[in-house]
């Protein structure tokens, strides 16, 4: 039986719980809401092979949006990771001082403010924590 963690927390009418299955992976859900809005997720990950995660997830709100997500991330030498999801590409560094360096390729990134989809985005960005 592996050894697991549980966490629950709650947060301006939101529940967050968290099950962490030490060396297997973990599970986590979220459930918020209101009198006129509720909405819900899982995400379950799990590490495969030498710093590998596969993450899958799912999303649900009262206005009848749902999504579902797959991801694989990558920790590569050198403070880098690489990440690929159902829609996107993306690799990150981190280029010293804090800084990161990141650069995404989204192949379905939403909607501009006309309500257009946006589609093939590429992105690169510099970012440090405040």
């Amino acid at each position: 039986m592996a050894h697991c963690n549980k966490k629950t927390k709650y947060n301006n009418g939101g529940l967050v719980a968290r099950k962490e299955f030490k060396g297997i992976g973990s599970i986590e859900g979220n459930v918020s809401g209101n009198s006129s809005y509720r909405a819900g997720s899982v995400s379950a990950s799990t590490k495969v092979g030498n710093n590998t995660r596969v993450t899958a997830s799912r999303f649900k709100d009262s206005m009848g949006n749902s999504a579902n997500n797959y991801s694989l991330e990558k920790q590569m030498k050198n403070n880098s990771s690489a990440r690929l999801n159902k829609n996107s590409v993306s690799y990150s560094k981190g280029i010293g001082k804090g800084f990161t360096l990141k650069a995404e390729f989204n192949k379905n990134a939403g909607r501009d403010i006309a309500g257009r989809p946006i589609k093939n985005q590429t992105v690169m960005s510099i970012s440090k924590p405040l």
